[in-house]
């Protein structure tokens, strides 16, 4: 009977794969950074000034990072394949042909759409909450703010979250069976990514749960973990998909 593979081997293959190729990996992480962080920043203004405005202003930066979520899931499924990732890979839908940058666009325009969505309900609100706090005269006796009105933030943000984590689980493999199969169309692959994560969603959320230490540990040291956790659970992640595959492959047999 074949069975998955635990959390500690997947991450076992990922430490072995990532032997040597840290310098590599660190500089691909670094460009993709300096691409995406600092376009970012330039959004916080909008969030006090509109949140139409700053939810279209996300979802056209979500919409162009997907070329860099993209490209790193071709990174590190070239290392789970014993392949040497190059720095240029990052960029790979970008210099593949204008179909695959299409192809990456559509995917995407989805994946923001679902974000933004997700998010917007919380973000109106909580821009309430921030106007009202600033209005508000100094007070030791009065809340700046209505107790209400925050619980209501509080849970849809909440709720947001829980619905963005279950379609980020339920998309999680799409970019890697882009690249496996890059003759199918986007309504494919989606449909390909809800059944190969089936029965798999709680796996992988447990996965991503149990790096979570390691990511207090790495806002300790003022962020400088990052460069060696992010590659470290990357290629955990593009382990965990051609696990999915092997199995799939041996059930069908």
């Amino acid at each position: 009977m074949n069975q998955y593979l635990s959390s500690a081997s997947l991450k076992s293959l990922a430490k072995g794969q990532l032997l040597g190729k840290y310098g590599i990996l660190t500089g691909i992480l670094a460009m993709h950074i300096l691409c995406v962080v600092p376009v970012t920043f330039t959004l916080s203004p909008l969030s006090g000034v509109s949140t139409l405005l700053y939810s279209a202003a996300s979802y056209v930066v979500s919409l162009l990072s997907g070329f860099f979520i993209a490209g790193e899931a071709f990174v590190y499924l070239k290392l789970a394949c014993s392949q040497r990732p190059l720095l240029n890979d990052l960029f790979c839908c970008l210099t593949q042909g204008s179909a695959k940058a299409l192809k990456v666009l559509r995917i995407q325009s989805v994946l923001a759409a679902i974000s933004v969505l997700c998010t917007l309900p919380s973000t109106y609100i909580g821009n309430s909450l921030t106007k009202s706090i600033l209005n508000a005269e100094p007070s030791f006796d009065v809340f700046p703010f209505s107790a209400a009105l925050f619980l209501f933030y509080a849970i849809l943000l909440v709720a947001g979250l829980a619905v963005e984590t279950f379609f980020t689980l339920l998309f999680s493999q799409i970019y890697y069976l882009m690249f496996d199969f890059p003759e199918y169309s986007e309504s494919q692959l989606f449909k390909m990514s809800m059944q190969l994560i089936k029965g798999s969603k709680g796996r992988l959320f447990y996965i991503e749960l149990s790096f979570l230490p390691l990511m207090i540990l790495c806002l300790m040291s003022c962020g400088i973990g990052f460069l060696w956790l992010c590659p470290y659970m990357e290629a955990t992640y593009a382990n965990f998909y051609l696990d999915l595959v092997r199995k799939q492959s041996a059930s069908q047999k």
